[in-house]
């Protein structure tokens, strides 16, 4: 099955850099540059979001993800609509929960039904209905002149919240690793939620994001380690974890530290195993990785999202790029 390939920046450099790396993803043929909303962590989102509307002319720009607890719905939904119009249509919104960008505020989680209430509100809001907030009733005074449709993602990792994503999103950013077989088990969880709401699995367009190093000559799996410690984080998964990877499971989640949050030479990433980086990431020689993606393809999903984590992103691009892209 054929797959397309996108990428997932953090903004943890200036946004004049942000824009050279993801025009170079554009040139190098990746469809999607999703970045991250953590304000505590990485550069404003709807900031480096415009800047990179301006500076390129085709590669989709995502956000993943934002959260309705942070950003009020009507500063989302106007924020989201003045992207697409300048973009001519070339914006996805993927929303949450909340994860650093809550917590690192001393704020609480939305719960789903919250969230399930904000992308209703925010596809109504682009399309120039009025509805209400906090009791309130409100509208885009211009989307009612153009309304607009913007695709709408949530994140999957727990088997609540993709079967939330299969009964209400356009899209789903898978994140529960690397290996077919928690894939495959996320998507039957998506296939669930969506049969539930009476709509067909292929509505429903799932990207596997997958934090990704791939290099001849580092230690590649250093590189991974914090992004597959946040994956293990959570409790409820739609798969059980390795007998051998429990114990190690259970020190991450008592170390893990969210100031620290995916930083490569954070202290918790120092206790994950290559055991749960074979599982949950891409790391290694492009050889092997290339063999990886192509069993991944085969899971039923219609993208890969990598996530750059090296100290060399654009090598990483150009790696990927011509190493395994251009292979498959």
């Amino acid at each position: 099955m054929a797959i397309s390939f996108s990428v997932g920046i953090y903004q943890t450099a200036p946004v004049a850099e942000m824009i050279r790396l993801t025009r170079l993803a554009e040139d190098l043929g990746f469809e999607t540059a999703w970045l991250g909303d953590s304000q505590c962590l990485w550069r404003e989102t709807y900031v480096t979001l415009g800047a990179l509307a301006v500076s390129t002319t085709r590669i989709r720009l995502g956000i993943s993800v934002t959260n309705p607890v942070t950003r009020h719905l009507t500063v989302t939904a106007a924020a989201a609509y003045s992207l697409a119009e300048l973009t001519d249509a070339r914006v996805l919104l993927g929303i949450g929960r909340g994860e650093t960008s809550v917590v690192l505020a001393g704020l609480k989680r939305a719960r789903r039904s919250e969230l399930a209430d904000a992308v209703r509100d925010i596809r109504a809001l682009c399309r120039g209905e009025s509805v209400s907030v906090d009791g309130v009733e409100t509208q885009l005074a211009y989307a009612a002149e153009a309304p607009r449709s913007i695709p709408m993602y949530v994140p999957g990792l727990g088997p609540q919240m993709l079967r939330l994503g299969g009964e209400i999103a356009d899209g789903v950013l898978l994140t529960v690793g690397a290996d077919p077989r928690y894939i495959r088990a996320g998507l039957e969880a998506i296939e669930e939620g969506a049969r539930s709401a009476g709509r067909l699995r292929g509505t429903v367009r799932v990207a596997a994001r997958i934090p990704c190093s791939i290099s001849d000559e580092a230690d590649a799996r250093r590189d991974v380690r914090s992004h597959v410690a946040l994956a293990v984080l959570q409790d409820r998964k739609p798969f059980a974890f390795d007998d051998e990877d429990r114990s190690a499971v259970e020190r991450i989640r008592q170390a893990y530290d969210y100031q620290r949050h995916l930083a490569i030479d954070a202290t918790h990433a120092n206790l994950v195993p290559d055991s749960l980086v074979d599982k949950f990431a891409l790391a290694g020689s492009p050889e092997e990785c290339l063999e990886r993606v192509r069993v991944i393809a085969q899971c039923g999903i219609e993208e890969l999202n990598i996530v750059l984590m090296s100290p060399t992103p654009e090598r990483l691009l150009r790696t990927f790029a011509s190493r395994i892209m251009e292979r498959l």
